[in-house]
């Protein structure tokens, strides 16, 4: 089954109200220029042939019965009435085919009839006692008017497959209806053909007018539905521009794909500003730190100098040997500090097979000290038989170290810090959820910027360096935080396969 359901709702509207409006127009023209002129015509014609018809029939008989009960007071009138109606009317219906005339006698249970209404068709089968029932059933509506009232009237009778006009009249005698006569001719077939069709023509116009209001209603709903949903879609975007406005049909989905596309042009466009605004503050900070490592190696680079100098007279004295072994260690770590910042994001040839269990158990271990001084409850879960990861496990204990101390400080009375791993579809995972002040929602798209820190003597350093070696490690570190219900961030590496060979 094929429904038509226009895609504009524009389109349905018009049809809608085109179909309110017009069919029930064109239905009461009709009615009012054709129909009911023609059918008022042929009963006036009808009417105007039956009243004269009608009112000579009881004039005659109320004639002949006057004067016959003048000249005997004791006659029976009922025969007499009688024989005067077969008298007057067998001429009449002859000359008339299709005119029935009928006498009731005031006070009889019974009637007189004379001709048939159909000279079309077969006549019924019928007894002439069951036609007299018949008959009088039918007209005896318009007779008890006529006794009531004592007037002539005029009434359009009804049977189950016909209509007919009947016109009856009462006769008097000294002022008093003794009987009514009646003359009837059936109405044209296309009359009641018409009413037919004019009561189902409405009743059509009725049930067309009614699915026009119903379905202008459900349109009218669909359309505020559909207004709902993208007020409500375009309330998410507000929010998110992730999010999209849900398809809809029509006007109304041509608006929300538009708006969708504006929303994944803007979103695209923030990304690029974001990854704009984050390679400046990643060369900012690589600048910084190559600037650092610079000012750095000129003073280490007298100090060594300098200790190569007095070395020589002070390698005799037993009591400088130590004292002037730690200068040269400390010298050579910084040397190492100063390559550290130069090659900053770059893990080199330090890549290696890593357990993730055991560069966390490092951490909380040499943190326990930390942890107690803080009153900080570390809660370990480390699942078992994690797959390896490739990487630089000094680079990857300093993200580590990094998220425990951000833990800490933000549960300046206390609290519980929970770490957690495991492996998914994503590969290995380090859980660190705390139960500290959480981060504020306006904050969260800033945290992982450099130099972005709501701490007091905070760098804005720390997330930004851990990022950026997690990402360089090929994976991923997420946040979630609610104010007041702590944080969670997770740091995932992918699993070093079975054919990597170790850098």
């Amino acid at each position: 089954m094929v429904i038509f359901r226009p895609r504009s709702f524009r389109l349905q509207v018009i049809c809608i109200v085109a179909v309110l409006l017009i069919v029930p127009v064109l239905v009461m023209i009709y009615d009012i220029l054709f129909a009911s002129r023609t059918d008022d015509q042929l009963i006036r014609d009808m009417q105007h042939r039956l009243g004269a018809l009608g009112d000579h029939l009881g004039e005659q008989l109320e004639a002949c019965v006057l004067e016959k009960s003048r000249d005997n007071l004791r006659i029976d009138l009922t025969g007499y009435v009688v024989d005067e109606f077969n008298r007057l009317t067998a001429p009449l219906v002859r000359s008339h085919p299709g005119i029935r005339c009928g006498l009731y006698i005031t006070g009889q249970e019974r009637i007189w009839v004379q001709g048939f209404l159909h000279e079309y068709r077969p006549r019924q089968p019928e007894t002439p006692e069951k036609r007299m029932e018949r008959i009088f059933k039918e007209a005896e509506e318009g007779i008890k008017a006529v006794l009531a009232g004592g007037q002539p009237i005029t009434r359009v009778g009804q049977t189950w497959d016909d209509q007919f006009l009947e016109y009856l009249v009462p006769v008097r005698v000294q002022g008093k209806v003794v009987a009514v006569v009646w003359v009837e001719e059936r109405l044209h077939p296309l009359f009641a053909r018409s009413a037919r069709a004019r009561l189902l023509l409405r009743y059509a116009t009725l049930g067309i007018f009614s699915f026009a209001v119903v379905a202008t209603l459900a349109s009218l709903l669909s359309l505020i539905r559909g207004v709902d949903r993208l007020k409500k879609g375009v309330w998410e975007l507000e929010k998110n521009l992730a999010a999209r406005v849900p398809e809809m049909p029509g006007e109304l989905g041509e608006i929300g794909r538009t708006i969708n596309q504006m929303a994944a042009s803007l979103e695209e466009k923030e990304q690029l500003v974001e990854h704009l605004r984050r390679s400046e503050h990643l060369a900012a900070l690589g600048r910084l730190v190559a600037d650092i490592a610079h000012e750095l190696r000129a003073p280490i680079g007298v100090m060594q100098s300098t200790v190569e100098v007095i070395k020589p007279s002070l390698v005799k004295n037993e009591e400088m040997k130590e004292p002037l072994s730690i200068i040269e260690e400390q010298i050579s770590r910084l040397h190492g500090l100063v390559g550290e910042l130069l090659n900053f994001g770059r893990p080199g040839s330090g890549m290696r097979e890593l357990n993730l269990n055991d560069l966390i158990s490092e951490v909380t271990a040499s943190s326990k000290t930390y942890f107690l001084q803080n009153g900080v409850e570390l809660n370990l879960s480390l699942a078992e038989g994690l797959p390896p990861v490739k990487g630089n496990g000094d680079k990857l204990q300093q993200v580590f170290l990094n998220l425990i101390v951000n833990a800490v400080q933000a549960m300046p009375g206390g609290g519980r810090l929970d770490i957690e791993t495991f492996a998914s579809k994503d590969g290995v995972c380090a859980v660190f959820r705390d139960t500290g002040e959480g981060i504020p929602p306006e904050d969260l798209e800033h945290i992982f910027q450099p130099f972005f820190s709501r701490k007091a003597k905070g760098s804005g350093l720390g997330l930004a360096i851990s990022q950026e070696i997690v990402r360089i490690h090929g994976g991923t570190i997420r946040v979630d935080s609610r104010p007041g219900q702590g944080t969670v961030f997770t740091v995932c590496l992918p699993v070093k396969s079975n054919g990597e060979k170790e850098g």
